[in-house]
């Protein structure tokens, strides 16, 4: 069996194991053990739906290359285990579309963003030690996530309904609504997940790394959801960086691969030393620079400059139709692929270092020449953070008796460089960090 296909088996053997151990009884919980069972006649189709398959394309791409086959098996139930939490992450993510400062807010957007805050707190807390009663903690939103359409809230709504025509054909008790409006049982699968896989790695010397990457990570996007005014780039680059989780997830591998399947006799010195959390950080910066600003950071001046040449003149073409940034930008023409990330979060209004000082300026002009300077400065900081990653592992690798570690970081940036250069509708481009 091949590295994908182990990989695949560990992960959906853990999410249904997860889903039983950790969701509470719920019509949700019924439809996902049913959606990546064989019952399921578009299986395939709702394990794409849900995140999975790109998490496990994420685990493949991770360590194809730096472990040996007869740990193949092994490793697969450890990809399986943090998969299965990523695939209730990508569900809370999803609350946090329409939050944005271009959107105009939804209904329910308030909703969510109280909802979230709650989330974020329990999490935070329970990854603290600070209690051990999660159901309890999040129930006073129950009723508030009743209002929420989980299905509207990913990137990939008409996707759904196909499965849950099918779900709803084989099982007459129950309705769509009980499904599509019932996200609670998530969140709370999600903290415990997280929990578990937290308190577990605790053990071993990447523990604090990825506990703290976690607790970075919660209250990075509760500040997020909360931000009503501009800041200055970097500190909104500081502030993305947290709310996405490289640093738990390689924290995480980290230790499987050199604490638990080969044990590297001198993790020890670049962790206390923070050469180690040094490198985690600056593949943050990397990954969340490729996710919200996409390939433009690797154009050259001249290149970008064109770029922003043609979007003027299309605009001056079409400033009758065009009163928005965000029409500007939605609109371009096709050839326009290297926009494809900032497409996206407009579209789903998610939050985006590089266009949420947009949403202060007063003119399409004025948010068009702001955007052009933000792309150049986080271009230069994209290839600062290359350099300096390059010299982190090659610091690490000098210092360590095998070279897995840097390989392992690389091959974690290298594999987001790639997707977020695909088309976020693609099937690639789907996949959310």
């Amino acid at each position: 069996m091949s590295l994908q296909a182990e990989i695949a088996k560990a992960t959906i053997e853990n999410v249904r194991s997860s889903l039983v151990r950790h969701m509470p009884l719920s019509p949700q919980r019924n439809y996902y053990l049913w959606g990546i069972s064989n019952a399921n006649p578009y299986r395939e189709d709702f394990i794409q739906m849900i995140g999975v398959n790109q998490l496990i394309n994420l685990s493949t791409q991770m360590i194809g290359d730096i472990i040996e086959p007869a740990d193949q098996a092994t490793i697969a139930q450890y990809c399986g285990r943090i998969n299965a939490y990523f695939m209730y992450e990508i569900i809370s993510d999803n609350l946090a579309n329409g939050l944005s400062a271009l959107c105009v807010f939804d209904d329910n957007a308030s909703m969510r963003r109280d909802v979230l805050h709650a989330f974020n707190h329990v999490m935070v807390t329970r990854l603290k030690g600070e209690h051990n009663d999660t159901a309890s903690l999040l129930q006073p939103v129950e009723n508030l996530t009743k209002n929420i359409s989980c299905f509207a809230q990913s990137i990939t709504p008409r996707k759904h309904q196909a499965c849950i025509n099918a779900y709803l054909s084989q099982r007459p008790d129950v309705t769509q609504q009980e499904i599509e409006y019932g996200v609670w049982p998530f969140l709370v699968a999600n903290i415990e997940a997280c929990h578990e896989l937290t308190e577990y790695m605790s053990h071993f010397q990447v523990g604090p790394l990825l506990s703290q990457g976690g607790i970075d990570r919660y209250q990075g996007v509760t500040r997020t959801i909360q931000l009503d005014h501009g800041l200055p780039l970097n500190e909104l680059v500081r502030m993305g960086t947290h709310t996405v989780s490289v640093v738990p997830v390689l924290a995480y591998f980290a230790g499987v691969l050199s604490e638990i399947i080969r044990v590297e006799p001198r993790l020890h010195s670049v962790i206390n030393d923070g050469t180690l959390a040094d490198a985690l950080n600056t593949a943050a910066v990397i990954v969340r620079l490729v996710n919200d600003v996409g390939m433009l950071l690797t154009l050259s001046q001249q290149e970008r400059k064109t770029v922003f040449t043609g979007i003027q003149q299309h605009f001056q073409t079409h400033s009758g139709d065009i009163d928005a940034f965000d029409h500007l930008l939605m609109s371009v023409p096709d050839e326009y692929t290297m926009l494809t990330r900032l497409q996206k979060d407009l579209l789903h209004g998610e939050f985006n270092i590089c266009l949420h000082n947009l949403a202060y300026t007063n003119s399409v002009g004025e948010a068009l020449t702001l955007l052009e300077n933000n792309v150049a400065n986080l271009s230069e900081q994209y290839y600062r953070s290359q350099t300096h990653l390059h010299d982190l592992l090659a610091s690490i690798d000098r210092r360590m008796t095998s070279r897995t570690l840097s390989n392992l970081i690389a091959g974690f940036v290298r594999f987001h460089e790639m997707i977020y250069a695909e088309p976020y509708n693609s099937s690639i481009g789907e996949y959310v960090a």
